[in-house]
């Protein structure tokens, strides 16, 4: 089974930085989506990866993707 997140090596592969910082801001500078887990680990969905360094059409969440819309507001 494949892991669902790039591992901390692939990460350092993918950023060319040892550090979680530097890592942040290597994503940051390139738009790429990531998490921070609890323990403080960067978590890259490993799908997102695939499909970026493919040029796949990727499914990943836009910024707008927690907003709430006011249906309500339009008339019928």
């Amino acid at each position: 089974m494949t892991e669902t997140y790039l591992s901390p090596q692939e990460l350092r592969e993918l950023t060319g930085c040892a550090h979680r910082t530097r890592q942040r801001a290597w994503l940051d500078r390139n738009s790429w989506p990531y998490a921070i887990a609890e323990t403080g680990h960067i978590r890259v969905l490993r799908q997102y990866w695939l499909d970026r360094l493919t040029g796949a059409k990727s499914t990943a969440p836009t910024v707008h993707a927690g907003t709430r819309h006011n249906f309500s507001a339009i008339a019928a």
